[in-house]
């Protein structure tokens, strides 16, 4: 896949990245808390975080990631569609990553016209499948796994000097689904100084922190959360309205004003989404007021049932029309201050995240 670089800023925290990519932008970014680095990939439907322990990651001027001074990480995303093309049935996660596996090794053997010889496992975290897969560089092609391997960039100076020469043996991958239309996949060079079982066990834990948002990331909340030492407090402008954030939910930026959105831990690679918006008490505005506002009754809703009735809270669940969306709205009255709360899920992953859910209409404190 062609890459065109747009632009390259640089600071002592933060590198962003734009590539065109299949007709659409991709914003990368990265920054190191501590030892790791979180790498975001906020490029339209994409919305994924990771991290990356590392000493150091960077980007040269070729826009290569550059990782430990030496090692280079590469980091593609790829539209299912593209890599089976005249797929015309409905396959399971893991086959279509080993497919894109399949896509990889075919191009690289017609490419070096050698075969290669591969390995894979499959790695699981909650039920969600990550396929980690290598291949053997065949001996002639050893010092040509990374144009790097003969110098180390010295961070310091911002210059290579010369190291000792070190065989790349594998190139090694990590690639996972995200909302089963792109394969994400992380590939690095495995060096002849390194454990292939060492570097498999790493990328566990790569896979580990993999967070999906299904919309645009807040980058400032994410930067808050990740640097400060405390939990995240989401307050509204005037402080009626109090939330401490948990660390499992994903921020988002929010549509509009006075309002606060977030997704839930994916499952069955669907994201499910809240959002929070609040409006304050006013001689013209009563909670039964801000109530009502909705376009539609909830009695004629699907499945409608009212959850809960009293003097500061109004809980009610419905669906869809086919059933297939399952959604609470919540009403919450403060003294100062009115909020709705939407819950939306899919019937396949509204039990996963209903008591997430809940737990955070406890949190909300009003004024």
């Amino acid at each position: 896949m062609k890459h065109f670089v747009l632009t390259l800023i640089m600071t002592s925290l933060f590198v962003v990245n734009l590539i065109a990519q299949s007709d659409n932008i991709t914003y990368r970014y990265f920054f190191k808390v501590d030892s790791t680095y979180i790498i975001v990939d906020d490029g339209k439907d994409s919305w994924f975080t990771i991290e990356f322990n590392a000493d150091t990651l960077f980007q040269d001027e070729n826009n290569r990631i550059i990782y430990n001074n030496k090692k280079l990480l590469q980091i593609n995303v790829i539209p299912f569609s593209e890599i089976l093309p005249n797929q015309k049935k409905p396959i399971t996660i893991p086959k279509a990553l080993q497919a894109y596996k399949k896509w990889e090794l075919d191009y690289q053997q017609k490419v070096i016209k050698t075969k290669l010889k591969s390995g894979e496992e499959f790695y699981y975290r909650d039920d969600k499948p990550f396929l980690i897969w290598w291949q053997k560089n065949p001996p002639e092609t050893n010092n040509n796994g990374s144009d790097l391997n003969e110098k180390e960039y010295d961070i310091e100076t911002g210059t290579f000097i010369d190291v000792k020469t070190l065989n790349v043996t594998h190139m090694l991958c990590l690639n996972f689904s995200i909302y089963g239309k792109k394969n994400v996949a992380l590939t690095i060079p495995v060096f002849e100084d390194e454990n292939l079982n060492d570097e498999i066990e790493k990328l566990k834990i790569v896979a580990n922190s993999l967070r999906i948002y299904g919309g645009n990331i807040d980058m400032d909340v994410l930067f808050d959360i990740k640097k400060s030492q405390e939990k995240y407090i989401l307050q509204d402008s005037l402080n009626f309205l109090e939330l401490e954030i948990p660390n499992w939910l994903n921020v988002i930026k929010p549509p509009y004003h006075n309002t606060f959105s977030a997704t839930f831990p994916e499952r069955h690679e669907v994201v499910n989404a809240m959002i929070i918006k609040w409006e304050y008490k006013s001689d013209s505005l009563s909670f039964n007021d801000f109530v009502n506002r909705s376009k539609i009754k909830h009695e004629d809703r699907p499945n409608y049932r009212l959850i809960e009735n009293n003097e500061s809270i109004l809980k009610y669940f419905y669906t869809s029309e086919n059933g297939w969306f399952h959604q609470e709205n919540v009403y919450i009255k403060g003294d100062n201050i009115y909020c709705f709360i939407n819950f939306t899920a899919t019937k396949n992953t509204y039990d996963y995240n209903i008591h997430r859910f809940e737990d955070i209409i406890k949190k909300i404190k009003l004024k």
